[in-house]
């Protein structure tokens, strides 16, 4: 018997197990087409006569991966009779924010029927990742059919995931001496920080013990994924036999950027004569991967050749552009391949009252950028001051010391900036929350008159949560023990 007419939405929505009507040609009979696994029939009504109804549910399991979402699962369409509920729905892979979740069978019977046993819930959806990849979230937890929630997966109902857990301890006196994963101490200092792939990847300028002069020896890397415990990743940038960072040269305050336009990873330094000045420009080296080897390049100029002649710098970049930071309040706008520089801007208001900003630092909090800096005194710490503006390329204001000074005038006292130089501040991005950590150099003999930075392989970190008060930020008091959740992005002592 021939069918003359069957619904193709009907048909297509249901792959699986269909349930259609179909109409004969000259008889007033309808038939039930039923697929269940092993078991085809026909269910017949003739002449309104029921014999037998079943009604089956059209289940979809299409699913995406990776940053797409998959759908909400569902549970089953109610029972005839003292059925049992739908299946247990099942909640979508994690996507951008964590997908859907999955719903409990239905538990309401048809025509008088006693309802069915209600579907469990629906697994929550795997934890996903934000935008920024820097925070996860699970779905949200499954449904019972009378609305009770249903246990999420893992992450769970907001999915957030503490640790690792950093652990931080220092005298103020001392400063945080660092011992990497070999039982060495921690040797990169004046340089930054990059978070790649779930590791922070601190860099800075190496120093020998056997020698008092501070020429370039070579850029050294640590990675770590708790911000307290290190890998030695060993020298990144050696000393090369000639130019610029050649033999009886100064090479100072490495800053690695992933450039914005080609995803590339660009070191940026000062070198300079022996004696700081007669030579100076900001050079930089090229590596395909975050700890590899750099290529040295030169140094940065602009379309006409012109360097950037200037000592202490930083480099930093986001989704405005990538951009090198100098002394005196610069700021270099790079180009897209960030090999060279198209154009230069200085704000005085940045200087304060220091004659020229030294250890120039710039990091965005919220919809505000901030950039601090120190005054020159060599070797020797002082009171930090920073600035904000609305964008990098201003308008830039002014508001003072980082943290507490209760005689500008006194040079030697503990609060200077908690014995320390500022060379880098590392956004922590968890699920909870947004921890920015202050790095700073305490170096050896900054508390000494006579002979500062004469050791400075045993210069020591200053590492400290910074602390928000609307737009205004501070080291308020010295921590000497603390710990951080980078997980979750929290701190505690």
């Amino acid at each position: 018997m021939a069918r003359d007419h069957e619904d193709p939405a009907l048909r297509k929505g249901c792959q699986k197990n269909m349930a259609y009507w179909c109409r004969l040609e000259g008889l007033k009979v309808m038939s039930l087409f039923v697929n269940l696994g092993p078991f085809t029939g026909r269910l017949l009504i003739v002449g309104g006569a029921l014999f037998g109804i079943v009604a089956l549910a059209c289940a979809s399991s299409e699913s995406a991966t990776g940053d797409r979402e998959r759908p909400e699962g569902s549970g089953g369409a109610s029972s005839a009779g003292a059925g049992s509920g739908g299946a247990t729905g099942r909640g979508g892979l994690g996507g951008s924010n964590g997908s859907a979740a999955g719903s409990g069978g239905a538990a309401t019977g048809a025509d008088g029927g006693t309802g069915g046993t209600a579907g469990q819930a629906g697994l929550g959806g795997a934890a996903g990742r934000d935008a920024s990849s820097d925070s996860a979230r699970g779905g949200a937890a499954g449904r019972d059919a009378d609305g009770s929630s249903g246990k999420g997966d893992t992450g769970g109902a907001d999915g957030c995931r503490s640790g690792p857990i950093g652990s931080f301890s220092g005298a103020l006196a001392t400063g945080i001496a660092f011992m990497d994963t070999d039982g060495e101490r921690v040797n990169a200092h004046d340089g930054g920080m990059i978070f790649e792939n779930g590791t922070y990847y601190l860099h800075g300028e190496h120093f020998l013990s056997t020698s008092t002069d501070n020429n370039f020896v070579g850029f050294s890397m640590y990675s770590s994924q708790n911000l307290s415990t290190w890998k030695n990743e060993g020298i990144i940038l050696p000393v090369q036999a000639s130019g610029e960072l050649g033999p009886n040269r100064k090479g100072e305050r490495p800053h690695i950027i992933k450039c914005p336009g080609t995803g590339e990873f660009v070191l940026f330094a000062h070198a300079a004569s022996l004696d700081y000045q007669t030579d100076k420009e900001i050079v930089y080296a090229t590596s395909a991967a975050v700890n590899g080897i750099y290529a040295y390049r030169g140094p940065i100029t602009n379309a006409s050749g012109q360097q950037i002649t200037h000592g202490d710098m930083s480099a930093y970049a986001d989704d405005t552009g990538a951009y090198v930071i100098t002394e005196s309040a610069h700021i270099f706008t790079l180009a897209e391949d960030c090999h060279s520089w198209l154009s230069d801007r200085s704000f005085s208001a940045v200087n304060g009252d220091s004659g020229g900003i030294e250890a120039p630092t710039i990091f965005r909090a919220g919809g505000s950028y901030y950039w601090l800096g120190s005054y020159k005194t060599g070797w020797r710490a002082n009171n930090n001051f920073y600035s904000t503006a609305p964008a990098i390329t201003g308008p830039w204001t002014y508001r003072g010391f980082i943290a507490p000074v209760t005689d500008p005038a006194n040079s030697v006292s503990d609060q200077r900036t908690w014995l320390s130089q500022v060379t880098w501040v590392q956004p922590i991005v968890g699920c909870q929350g947004t921890t920015y950590l202050y790095w700073g150099d305490h170096w050896d003999g900054t508390q000494d008159t006579s002979a500062p930075g004469q050791h400075n392989y045993l210069t020591t970190y200053v590492f400290q949560p910074l602390i928000f008060q609307g737009q205004l930020v501070s080291l308020p008091v010295y921590r000497a023990s603390w710990m951080l959740d980078v997980g979750a992005g929290t701190w505690t002592e």
